[in-house]
């Protein structure tokens, strides 16, 4: 049987940590509650999960039915996911790592989150050097036995240059990782508490397999797909809630991390969206560059309502890429603090550009910005890379003379006629 060693999050673990790795730095936060400042390598810095979606998932589990028993991660990485489960339901918690440095780190994490916590949760917690995949062994360690893990989240580790990623490059593997630990999970109404992180570039077909894979051991236990944004026009996280840890009839959660460190969350169904190649944009309509993950989650059927009143027009004229596109005929509700998270830029259309957006162009450009009284215009819309930055900045400087206009941006959009572009004025 393997062994592991068990690491306590004692005081002494701190200056074990900090041979290995320096603390990180501390993200802006107000003093009443302050981020914990962890001991994180390069790598754990670009992996972790931030800390504030870490705190939100937390919550939401907190307001979950789990059964009694511990919190487990059994690729623990740095901890900061598993000790924000400690903190905010006050359970102990159990991290196994397969890297002894990191062990060390997340264990001293572990101690440092705790001190920023009021629970009893820590002299109970501990981190295990050895393979997550042997659950009687790890929990033999601990003198424990039975069905006593309340949660199990994990995020296997999984190559990181991959456009794509297969369920088989996961480790450790899913399949193998659920059946070692299925009979210590404590079984609540709705099936065990499991939170699975997965790669953000998972296709349908491989989501799919994921939810076969639990729902073969599971049948009838409800699941939550969870997306997180922080606004790069890409899916940063993508993550499976199931079981007790699932909101029945709530299929779909999104996520979005503002830059202040706030997160902003709503869900609901899903629904498919199709694109509208007949709308043609007109003057005084609005066009609005989203954020892509809204259209993953397949929650923007349920934002546009928030989005817009009942009586406009709304029609996606983009729904692939990084710039997806909404068309309607009233400008966006941008006070709703969901409404505006989504929203990479949003404009009234004054005008049809009348030609294509090259360098030999420019003075026509410039013509229908001045109409528009702009005093930026900036390019969003596909483009040769090494022109873009060239016509951008000749655009910044033949629109310097005039301050006091409003911002703008050029979008192209796709039509029966062709691409066309439109020269957009923002509130």
């Amino acid at each position: 049987m393997a062994r592991h060693t068990v690491i306590p999050l004692s005081s002494d673990v701190i200056g074990f940590a900090e041979i290995i790795s320096s603390r990180s730095n501390p993200i802006d936060s107000d003093e009443q509650a302050p981020d914990p400042v962890l001991f994180q390598t390069d790598r754990m810095q670009r992996l972790s999960t931030p800390w504030p979606v870490s705190l939100t998932r937390a919550e939401q589990l907190a307001d979950c039915r789990i059964g009694k028993g511990i919190i487990l991660d059994p690729a623990c990485g740095s901890g900061s996911q598993l000790f924000a489960y400690c903190q905010e339901l006050n359970r102990p918690g159990l991290g196994i790592e397969l890297d002894e440095d990191a062990a060390v780190l997340s264990a001293a994490n572990g101690r440092v989150i705790s001190q920023l916590s009021n629970g009893d949760w820590a002299p109970e917690t501990f981190v295990l050097v050895g393979d997550g995949t042997e659950a009687s062994a790890a929990l033999d360690e601990l003198g424990l036995s039975g069905q006593v893990i309340a949660a199990l989240h994990v995020d296997p580790a999984r190559p990181q240059d991959a456009q794509n990623h297969a369920l088989n490059e996961m480790e450790p593997p899913i399949g193998e990782l659920l059946q070692k630990w299925e009979k210590h999970l404590v079984i609540g109404n709705q099936g065990p508490a499991i939170i699975i992180d997965l790669s953000p570039r998972l296709l349908p077909e491989q989501q799919a397999e994921v939810e076969k894979l639990l729902n073969n051991l599971w049948p009838s236990s409800p699941i939550t797909w969870e997306w997180v944004s922080t606004g790069r026009g890409r899916i940063d996280r993508l993550t499976i809630w199931f079981g007790s840890a699932a909101v029945a009839g709530t299929p779909a959660r999104m996520l979005r991390l503002l830059p202040d460190g706030s997160v902003i969350s709503f869900a609901g169904s899903r629904s498919k969206v199709k694109q509208d190649r007949a709308a043609y944009p007109k003057s005084g309509d609005w066009l609005t560059i989203v954020d892509s993950a809204l259209l993953s989650s397949g929650l923007q059927g349920q934002w546009v309502r928030e989005a817009l009143p009942a009586e406009s027009s709304r029609s996606w004229v983009r729904i692939d890429g990084r710039r997806p596109m909404l068309l309607s005929s009233e400008p966006l509700d941008m006070n709703k603090s969901l409404v505006k998270a989504f929203v990479s830029s949003t404009g009234e259309v004054i005008s049809r550009l009348k030609v294509e957006p090259t360098l030999d162009n420019l003075s026509p450009i410039l013509v229908s910005a001045n109409y528009a009284y702009l005093s930026r215009l900036t390019l969003r819309c596909k483009m040769n890379p090494a022109t873009q930055p060239k016509l951008q900045a000749q655009l910044d400087s033949g629109l310097k003379d005039y301050p006091r206009g409003k911002q703008g941006f050029l979008a192209d959009v796709e039509t029966k006629e062709g691409n066309a572009w439109f020269i957009c004025r923002e509130p």
